[in-house]
């Protein structure tokens, strides 16, 4: 019996402990676990899994395509912006340096639209400066509209107001079209970059909401545009220019319903991220039990008020930099209600009251009767009036160009006016949950505005300047004119790009 006690000690400590078994069990273990391993090399190696470097890279790569999805534009808005705000933009580029020049003229699939485009010329009397002859064929004759046929002096033959008026309209369009297509087109997007030792995004991102005040406004442009066609469409049926005029306002309908589609959507998108997160982040935070107040000691004295940790510091200062409810830029401010202020007025008149003369304005009076105001709206009781009254009506295409002038004037000034004011310069974290905090929301906005507005400038003092002496001849001093747009043109530049 006694050497039977071993034996049965080791029985009952294997049956408590099954893990300790016998050197032949493991041995047989572990060659069996070899032969399994071996296996699934084997398989491994046959089949298709992807191994863990694999599978890293590729959830980088998926990570990666989330982020561009994240932060580039869709591409069905990139492509009506494209079609629609690149038609009037070719049409505002052939009213500023081609001015009467037909565009749909030698394409004979369009022919109801080409002679729609020569209706509308002919009814605007754009086509006064383009001379299609044997003269004008040389480059160095360039009488076809474009900059040769500016001159130095104004005459009842030239006109050299009547188109400064055009060829204005047609840099004034531009720059509002410019603005959209410079913005979502040819998009920023953004960028990585080492900030404080940290990697940061710098640049517009769709999703988070930089391009909202972009769709925002472009929207309501569009709308004004397509309300400015239609309530002249009965003149511009009567000259024979409705098919154009109907694909005008289209264009520009279609283009405000895809904005303001696309704004709705991002917006309802970011809300439901937003209660998403909001409620994650709830789950995740433990359950607090409030701790009951201690209840103090008669005679004791409140620790917290004299201790020096409840003060706030007297160090710190008000940094209106980082302000996220500061405005974008105040020098930007600044300059856009000293020069733009003056603009909209004259623009506003153009557009609602053409012919009324700004009595505080000086030489307005001239420049009405340069620019052929007082021919289709004279002022009444005025001498105007008694010789021009009963021909006024033979000028509605002058007043059309002149109003066209007026409304493209007033969009570009509600665009500046919007990105100095219309927003706050934004917390400097771009969205909550990520560590893209280099710029801010309206700081980025903004940029994308002065850019585009800048460029905007730049055209109109080139034009300003090139009918300076033509408006000198006529008793019109252009140089505050060309002062004040060059002191707005090179602070948006500073701005906008730096």
């Amino acid at each position: 019996p006694k050497d039977n006690m071993p034996e049965s000690e080791t029985v009952r400590r294997r049956k408590i402990f099954p893990h300790l078994s016998s050197d032949e069990a493991a041995a047989k273990e572990s060659d069996e676990k070899k032969q399994g391993e071996n296996d699934e090399a084997y398989d491994n190696a046959k089949s298709n899994k992807p191994t863990a470097a694999a599978a890293a890279n590729n959830n980088n790569v998926v990570r990666n395509t989330e982020s561009s999805v994240h932060h580039l534009l869709p591409l069905p808005l990139v492509l009506i912006t494209l079609l629609c705000s690149g038609l009037f933009w070719v049409m505002s580029f052939r009213d500023a340096f081609a001015t009467g020049q037909p565009l749909l003229l030698n394409l004979s699939s369009t022919s109801s639209l080409a002679q729609a485009e020569l209706s509308l010329l002919e009814h605007t009397k754009s086509q006064k400066w383009y001379h299609d002859d044997d003269s004008s064929k040389a480059y160095w004759k360039s009488a076809r509209g474009g900059m040769g046929s500016i001159r130095p002096y104004t005459s009842d033959d030239n006109d050299m107001g009547g188109l400064f008026v055009r060829k204005v309209a047609g840099v004034a369009a531009m720059g509002y079209h410019t603005t959209k297509l410079w913005s979502i087109v040819f998009q920023s997007a953004p960028v990585p970059s080492l900030l404080d030792g940290q990697i940061k995004m710098k640049g517009a991102s769709w999703s988070i909401g930089h391009y909202d005040p972009i769709l925002t406004l472009g929207m309501l442009g569009n709308c004004c545009i397509a309300a400015f066609y239609m309530m002249r469409i009965e003149e511009l049926r009567n000259a024979g220019a409705e098919p154009l005029v109907a694909m005008l306002v289209m264009a520009s309908l279609i283009e405000a319903l895809v904005f303001g589609a696309y704004l709705m959507s991002r917006r309802m998108s970011m809300k439901k991220t937003k209660k998403v997160i909001v409620g994650n982040k709830q789950q995740q935070q433990p359950q607090k039990q409030p701790k009951r107040p201690a209840q103090k000691k008669k005679g004791s004295k409140d620790k917290d008020a004299s201790s020096p940790s409840s003060s706030l510091p007297a160090t710190q200062e008000y940094n209106p930099q980082e302000d996220p409810n500061s405005i974008p830029s105040r020098i930007a401010l600044r300059t856009v209600l000293i020069v733009s202020s003056i603009i909209s007025l004259i623009s506003v008149r153009d557009l609602f009251f053409p012919g009324t003369i700004i009595s505080f304005i000086p030489r307005d009076d001239i420049y009405l009767e340069w620019t052929g105001a007082f021919f289709h709206s004279p002022p009444p009781d005025t001498v105007e009036s008694d010789e021009y009254g009963l021909e006024s009506p033979l000028y509605a295409g002058d007043k059309f160009m002149g109003q066209l002038l007026g409304l493209y004037l007033v969009l570009g000034c509600v665009w500046k006016f919007a990105s100095v004011c219309a927003w706050s310069k934004g917390n400097k974290a771009m969205e909550f949950k990520s560590p893209e905090n280099v710029d801010r929301h309206g700081v980025v906005s903004s940029k994308m505005i002065w850019k585009a507005q800048a460029l905007g400038d730049m055209l109109l003092l080139f034009m300003l300047r090139m009918f300076a002496p033509a408006a000198k001849s006529a008793s019109l001093d252009l140089r505050w004119h060309l002062m004040t747009v060059a002191y707005e043109m090179i602070i948006l530049g500073l701005y906008g790009f730096f």
